[in-house]
């Protein structure tokens, strides 16, 4: 009903286009823009829902055109992390968990809980971040914003947002395949075509294979595991008549594979003796306990298919110099994984059954000024209307394995009655939970922009939000010996909020290569339910209220010497309230509003190009994160209960230092134009907690390091072909992405052996060192 309501407000869209049809459109204020992005040195951006040169907008950003990405060997939302300090993107041992931090903040993990950062895709929010995950597919551009976006993207910006845009078609005709091999039995081939139709109108198809063996070895069955297959393709439609401009996009994806992240134990987390009683548990075969050696022994039966499909309509009509856009988008998000033992042992304990279904539609229309011409160019702005709906499913079962009674049962009669369940066929689906949920958002916002004098402006931006979510959660334990993993429960959930944002800015720019700015702006995410099971009932625990964030900004952006030097500072401090985090009950994790945290610092990065053939570059950042009030903190695994950590700096994902620092150099050969480039990036990061849950466990620390990357490129004329030899991490540096606890650490006696509070750690490994070839071809 959503899809067939959304596609009739298109094909009315389409038929008020075809009757202003007139001749193509004329040259717009947006041509300068363009002639200024054809520069290698400028990026234009949207932060502002206009296109501006990213050194003339007020707030600290992190932007990258394709060839930056490429050129980085960034090819997914994960690897930018390499790229961009203060910005973290990670995905656990489920994608429906992928999440995203700016200057440590982000969301708890809860599959059903909003993000922190919110994640745009050709200006349409995407409620899930785990749904585009996958390979870049002829993206031309990404932008991270840091610091609350409220005002103008809405809803769940209130630590920053990302915005992905893909190409859109041009009036002429081209193209471009490519190919790549590399390690772990990697291969992809992608491509598109962009063609005119008629004067106004162009149409653009893009598409993409992968295949990808997988980094790890099991030795449990000797398997290649952590591969994946992926489908994918965008088919784009431009058309301009006269004033208007109409874009129509319609993507789709599809990856299956085994899902499967390599969690090593970690044999430094207990001692001798506690690994020898779990060996013992385990009937004598203990699970790998060698961290970076690319292998792992667990049972496993994992797979995954992950689909996600969208079509979206970007409207705007040219009035006498005023701008009228409206956004219309709906998107269908479906995954299903199946995981291994989630205990991550080489018994079959039990394992877990996990579906999401996402159905989500945007709707946005959007009224911005000319640039200074309104009461004598005295005043700019941008107001608009916005509504989202999304209905949002989880079904998971849990079912026990073989191995469950004797492992975790005490021997007696109640593990031959736990026998006698799995032998009637009562293992699987054991526990059952289906959690449903309706989200409704409407918002209206409007941000000004006063040029007091040529060289000031005053920004003053506001936004109301109300969100109504309601929910249902039945939990059912089919098998009574799943007790100690999960409570029957059964909740009707519902949660109301409105909500006032603003943002205010003061900018000097005393010429065009300085500007100077002072920001006060405020966030707001949204309040919502849990939705994961425990081994007892959450009842009025289950719902969380909102999260806020007050945010101030200080910073300049320089330019210098024609463009060879580029310098840019941002200092700033966020205060967030009643933040949502999330405790550990040793079975699974619970999301409530911890309490209040600080963080501050600042961000620097410059780009110094002392010739034509060579440019150096770096971004560093400064975190400085404690907790101002944090009384209910959860507990270490092995006690449990709650602990007071105000005071304290123990906020996930929150390294004092990261950066990042590379070069290009470029050269010709011969004089035809081929020529070749060199590009290198060295991303570092301090000492960082890597838990799953905010308890101020030291074993959840994950020490600093730093990665390498590069890539060669021989290239033709104009870039009409190119080879490239590239490798990431080549140092094959080995680093947690998570630390956390092992499962049923208590019943496998992993508790308080090194420290009263200690537990059995479980690292999920990052990726290691990887490397290929690329070849292009364009025409």
């Amino acid at each position: 009903m959503i899809l067939r309501g959304y596609l009739l407000h298109v094909a009315k869209f389409s038929l008020a286009a075809a009757l202003v049809a007139g001749q193509a459109a004329a040259a717009t204020a947006q041509d300068g823009v363009d002639e200024e992005a054809a520069d290698d040195n400028v990026i234009v951006v949207t932060a502002q829902k206009r296109a501006q040169n990213v050194q003339d907008v007020p707030i600290s950003i992190a932007a990258f055109s394709e060839q930056q990405l490429t050129d980085a060997n960034i090819d997914n939302v994960l690897e930018l992390t390499s790229v961009t300090p203060n910005f973290r993107a990670r995905q656990s041992q489920q994608i429906a968990t992928t999440t995203l931090r700016i200057r440590g903040i982000g969301a708890a993990g809860n599959t059903a809980i909003e993000p922190s950062v919110a994640t745009f895709l050709d200006g349409v929010y995407v409620p899930r971040p785990g749904s585009i995950i996958g390979t870049f597919l002829d993206i031309e551009g990404v932008e991270i914003l840091r610091g609350p976006q409220g005002t103008l993207f809405g809803r769940n910006a209130s630590a920053g947002a990302m915005s992905l845009k893909s190409a859109s078609p041009k009036n002429e005709f081209s193209g471009m395949v490519r190919g790549e091999i590399g390690n772990a039995d990697r291969y992809k081939v992608d491509g598109y075509v962009n063609a005119p139709i008629s004067d106004n109108v162009a149409i653009r198809a893009a598409g993409l294979f992968q295949d990808f063996g997988g980094y790890w070895f099991n030795r449990f069955d000797g398997e290649q595991l952590g591969g994946s297959k992926t489908y994918a393709g965008r088919l784009s439609l431009k058309a301009e008549f006269g004033d208007l401009t109409w874009v129509v996009k319609g993507d789709y994806s599809r990856i299956t594979g085994d899902g499967l992240s390599n969690n090593d134990f970690d044999p430094s987390s207990v001692t001798p003796a506690q690994l020898a009683f779990f060996q013992a548990r385990l009937g004598g075969v203990l699970p790998d306990t060698v961290l970076f050696d690319r292998t792992l022994n667990q049972f496993q039966e994992s797979r995954f298919i992950d689909k996600h499909w969208g079509i979206s309509s970007d409207a705007s009509l040219d009035l006498d110099g005023y701008t009228l856009r409206l956004i219309n988008s709906y998107r269908d998000w479906d995954n299903f994984q199946n995981d291994g033992d989630v205990s991550f042992t080489p018994v079959n304990i039990f394992t877990r059954d996990g579906a999401y279904r996402s159905k989500s539609q945007n709707h946005e229309l959007q009224f911005i000024s000319p640039e200074r011409e309104l009461l004598g160019g005295a005043l700019d702005f941008v107001a608009g209307l916005y509504y989202f709906q999304e209905d949002y499913r989880i079904d998971e079962q849990l079912n026990l394995g073989p191995g469950f009674c004797n492992t975790l049962v005490p021997p007696g009669p109640g593990r031959a009655g736990c026998n006698a369940q799995l032998a009637a066929g009562n293992g699987a689906n054991a526990t059952d939970l289906d959690f449903t949920q309706d989200v409704k958002s409407i918002a209206a916002y409007g941000q000004a922009t006063i040029h007091i004098s040529d060289a000031v402006d005053l920004t003053v931006g506001g936004r109301w939000t109300r969100d109504d979510k309601d929910a249902l959660f039945v939990q059912l334990r089919n098998n009574p010996f799943a007790a100690a993993v999960r409570a029957p429960e059964n909740q009707v959930l519902a949660l109301t909020e409105e909500k006032f944002t603003y943002r205010i800015s003061l900018n000097y720019k005393p010429n065009d290569d300085l500007l100077f700015f002072a920001n006060h702006s405020t966030g707001y995410k949204s309040g919502g339910f849990n939705s994961g099971g425990g081994a007892t009932p959450l009842l009025g625990r289950r719902t969380f209220a909102q999260e806020t964030i007050d945010n101030y900004e200080l910073g300049a952006k320089t330019t210098w010497f024609d463009g060879a030097l580029q310098a840019n500072l941002t200092f700033y401090r966020m205060d967030v309230g009643g933040l949502q985090d999330r405790s550990f009950d040793g079975v699974g994790f619970i999301v409530l509003n911890a309490g209040d945290l600080r963080q501050q610092g600042f961000e620097f990065d410059t780009v110094i190009r002392p010739s034509d053939n060579f440019k150096f570059f770096a971004s560093i950042a400064y975190l400085d994160s404690e907790f101002t009030d944090f009384p209910l903190a959860s507990g270490l695994p092995g006690i449990g209960g709650t602990q007071n950590l105000t005071g304290q700096s123990v906020a996930l994902g929150s390294p004092e230092w990261s950066g990042s620092v590379g070069a290009e150099i470029r050269g010709d050969i011969g004089t035809s134009g081929t020529g070749w480039r060199f590009n290198t990036n060295y991303y570092f990061q301090a000492d960082l907690f890597a838990g799953a849950a905010t308890d101020g466990n030291p074993q959840t620390i994950q020490d600093g390091y730093g990665t390498l990357d590069a890539r060669f490129t021989v290239h033709g004329p104009d870039n009409q072909w190119s080879l490239s030899a590239f490798g990431s991490n080549l140092f094959d540096q080995g680093f947690c992405a998570v630390r956390f606890p092992q499962p049923l650490g208590a019943a496998f006696g992993l508790n308080n052996g090194v420290f009263p509070g200690s537990a059995g750690i479980r690292c999920t490994e990052g990726t290691p060192r990887s490397y290929g070839l690329t070849g292009t071809f364009k025409f």
